[in-house]
């Protein structure tokens, strides 16, 4: 094996080490493992909303509302033509 070949499988070992041992390699992790937690947590929410039981909020009554905030009344039978 040459020189050169030697040299080029040390590179690679060194290249294929996770970096662990220095502040950058750590700290590369962290924020990867708070990216991951972050992305578990809106998930977490997402599903709750999805799968979660049904609340009454004031977006359901829309529909419902009038001006000054009151439900809505019946509408009044409109008298039958003739």
């Amino acid at each position: 094996m040459s020189a050169s070949e030697i040299a080029d499988n040390k590179w690679e070992l060194e290249a294929s080490k996770p970096p662990v041992s220095d502040v950058g390699g750590i700290l590369q992790i962290v924020v990867v493992g708070a990216f991951t937690l972050m992305f578990a947590w809106m998930m977490l929410f997402t599903f709750q909303g999805i799968f979660g039981g049904k609340r009454e909020t004031l977006a359901d009554q829309y529909g419902n509302l009038t001006v000054d905030g009151k439900k809505k009344e019946a509408a009044p039978a409109a008298p039958a033509a003739e």
